[in-house]
């Protein structure tokens, strides 16, 4: 693997070089934004006023701030003023930002509001969105949301939204603690935010300067509009060309945040104590505390995720284990900067390695600690967790208690940015085993080489016991680059086959990976009914260290076409080849009927339509239907899902996915079928719904949750699950349920 390792830098290098010629090379008008940016004035509050945040923006002291109105648009018609009137102030006092928004509109009765469940995807209804680089560096920022209902929307960027792949540059999960309000009004409908200044990392001082963008989603239009210009093919994310909000007089940060929790639950496993429930109850509690304006720490006890919503289940039908996001609050914060290597296939560090078992059960966290933010001009991160001793009920191993340690800096120049991660874990007490660790080294580059050329690469190591493979590496080198009407992407990528990141995430191993993609999109001024045409593709192939294909799989989207309206259709065509060294188990049910795949060289093809109607209309409906061959037999299958909402309160969704497969070996229908329904009293308040049928597995399970919140996500939940066989519908049939309370408040000094 030495060699391996050399040739490796050999590529990574070449690609590098490949770099610096691109950042020579002159660059294209197409995609740069004029210099200018617009610059707004913070207004200040008089002493002791502050404005009512009700969602109706008539408190006098919303004249001490500055009005913006001029919005552009980014759709339809790139640089044209929009084709409503939005308004937006800004106002500060010793301990909140304020921001009002008007959003003007000429029929009120027209305004769409098709979510509400906080973090909810904004893009199907109307809506408003505010980014804050807090220090105006061009590369991070925070981003506060809402639409007509009032429901609460944030997040981070990180890297202008491109620290990865999988969305992995921005964090939509992390959950701030400030107030909004909205009404709809004979103006259209309007907003009030209260942001804490304690909720924001920042630089003190005075007559600071922050960066700043609005874009206000139009949705029965399918406009979107921008306060400062934002060309096609990238997003709100695009910090650098954001405006500036000056005269910031910002005071320094020392906020303690004290989050304690209490829960009580039932759990009644029919397969491990077919007689008997188990009662339990706990405590636990987290703290958060601004160390200074730009670095926050913070510590969990007793570590308790009760609330969490259940995955959705999925169906395997490759030899490669599949991706579970992680959804636990804790690990969800500045998640983005904990981020190096190739998001879903090689990741350095994947945080649902720790508190879960190999087979997703949870394990007891007893304590743990993360301090972020900036440090000296760098981005750091430092977490350490500890989980205690827990016995598998299922195989009867007591598993043993582990510390894990994760190290992240990182430093930004411009819009690119280099940087180091330390990832370790080390078995601890009597039943760690003789050779308890296991550590990963990565550096990492994200290179802006062009305004619309980027490089990012990595480099990793893995050390292990001698009997877990001992040391090995990982590498990636990629260059993208999007403007207004296209955008491509070509990556090296080369594993190890002893490479071992047991607290990250690894697809597949021992192997060089070559990938391309490409995509074009433009509007055909002919036929003004289609919003946008984007034919793309994309093609990876796969190599043994001995240079030998091993797979590849193509997307071929020969037409997608977008409507005015939102809706969207079009064909494509997937190539897939693979070359299987031992046999491997493609189905495999409870009645013991399974499938294999014998070694060989297989090669296939399948058409697939895809579709949906307009997402923001009361009823929905999306569909991907796939047919042709399947390695060497047959396939047919579909992806359906009907979605149904009554205002912005019921919001009901059904999904069937099927996949009917005929090989050699046997056959087999696989059916998932998910429904989902959601209730919500208030923004704050909702009933939430997630039954799943699966074929394969002969059961369905049920997650029940209610959430009554407060603050930041704080408040009361109860959850209910119940796991049931399909079989026979009767009480028979439980294989387990469980019931839970757990509430949770936010005290801060």
């Amino acid at each position: 693997m030495y060699g391996g390792s050399i040739r490796l830098q050999r590529v990574l290098h070449l690609v590098l070089t490949c770099g610096l010629l691109c950042a020579a090379w002159p660059r294209p008008a197409t995609g740069q934004v004029p210099d200018a940016v617009p610059r707004i004035t913070v207004g200040r509050t008089a002493e002791g006023e502050r404005p009512i945040i009700d969602g109706r923006v008539d408190d006098g002291v919303w004249v001490a701030a500055q009005p913006f109105s001029d919005f552009i648009q980014q759709e339809p018609n790139e640089g044209e003023p929009a084709t409503e009137r939005t308004v937006i102030r800004f106002l500060l006092d010793s301990e909140n930002l304020y921001i009002a928004v008007i959003c003007f509109d000429s029929e009120p009765g027209q305004i769409i509001v098709s979510e509400s469940r906080r973090d909810a995807d904004l893009g199907d209804t109307d809506s408003i969105r505010i980014l804050l680089d807090t220090f105006n560096d061009g590369q991070n920022a925070f981003v506060f949301g809402t639409n007509p209902f009032g429901i609460e929307y944030d997040g981070q960027v990180m890297a202008e939204g491109q620290a990865g792949r999988g969305g992995q540059g921005f964090n939509v999960n992390w959950d701030a603690d400030w107030v909004v309000g909205t009404q709809i009004t004979e103006r259209g409908w309007e907003a009030e935010f209260a942001i804490p200044l304690r909720t924001l990392r920042y630089n003190p001082g005075q007559e600071r300067t922050w960066g700043v963008n609005t874009v206000r989603n139009i949705r029965r239009k399918n406009e979107q509009v921008f306060l400062s210009r934002v060309p096609r093919g990238y997003d709100l994310n695009r910090v650098s060309v954001a405006g500036k909000l000056d005269g910031l007089d910002l005071p320094a940060r020392r906020d303690l945040t004290l989050l304690p929790y209490v829960s009580g639950s039932v759990i009644d496993d029919r397969i491990l104590r077919p007689d008997n429930a188990r009662r339990s109850g706990d405590v636990g509690l987290d703290l958060k505390w601004g160390v200074r304006a730009d670095l926050t720490l913070d510590l969990t006890l007793n570590t308790d995720f009760a609330q969490v919503e259940a995955d959705e289940q999925q169906v395997n039908l490759t030899r490669f284990p599949l991706f579970f996001p992680e959804k636990r609050p804790f690990f969800l914060e500045n998640a983005q900067l904990f981020q190096v290597g190739q998001g879903r296939t090689v990741d350095l560090f994947f945080s649902r390695r720790i508190g879960l078992s190999p087979n997703g059960e949870p394990l007891p966290i007893r304590a743990g600690a993360r301090l972020s933010g900036k440090l000296g001009g760098y981005n750091v991160g430092l977490l350490n967790m500890q989980t205690a001793e827990k016995i598998d009920e299922r195989t009867g191993q007591t598993l043993p208690a582990n510390n894990f340690t994760v190290l992240r800096i990182q430093r930004e120049f411009g819009r690119s940015n280099f940087g180091a991660i330390y990832v370790g874990r080390e078995a601890l007490g009597d039943h760690a085993s003789e050779d308890p660790y296991n550590r990963a080294y990565a550096v990492d580059l994200g290179w802006q080489a062009t305004t619309n050329g980027r490089l990012s690469a990595f480099f990793a190591r893995t050390d292990s016991p001698p009997s877990k493979g001992a040391s090995d590496y990982a590498g990636r080198a990629a260059y993208s680059y999007t403007n207004e009407l296209w955008s491509a992407t070509g990556a090296y990528a080369q594993v190890g086959d002893r490479f071992n990141p047991e607290v990250g995430f690894l697809r597949r191993r021992g192997y060089r990976q070559l990938e391309g993609r490409f995509n074009l999109s433009y509007p055909p001024e002919r036929w003004p009914w289609i919003r946008r045409i984007q034919p793309h593709a994309n093609f990876s192939a796969y190599f043994n260290l001995d240079d030998e294909l091993e797979s590849s799989q193509g997307h071929w989207h020969v037409f997608d076409i977008r409507t005015q309206t939102g809706a969207r259709f079009g064909y494509l065509f997937e190539t897939q080849q693979d070359r299987p060294k031992r046999p491997f188990t493609v189905y495999e049910d409870v009645t013991g009927q399974s499938v294999a795949i014998p070694p060989g060289h297989y090669a296939w093809t399948r058409g697939v339509f895809e579709g949906n109607t307009n997402l923001s209309a009361p009823l929905s409906v999306a569909l991907r239907h796939r047919i042709g061959s399947f390695y060497d037999g047959d396939y047919h299958g579909w992806e359906l899902t009907v979605r149904m909402r009554a205002g912005a309160r019921l919001i009901s969704e059904i999904g069937w996915d099927r996949d009917d497969v005929t090989l050699p070996g046997g056959k087999f229908i696989n059916d998932l079928v998910p429904i989902r329904v959601s209730y919500a009293f208030t923004s704050l308040a909702s009933l939430q719904g997630l039954i799943q049928y699966n074929r394969q597995t002969s059961t369905i399970s049920s997650n029940v949750r209610l959430a009554l919140l407060t603050r930041s996500s704080t408040g009361l939940f109860i959850v209910y699950n119940d796991r049931r066989e399909t079989s026979s519908l009767t009480p028979d049939g439980l294989l387990g349920r469980s019931f839970t309370v757990k509430y949770t408040r936010l005290f801060d000094f």
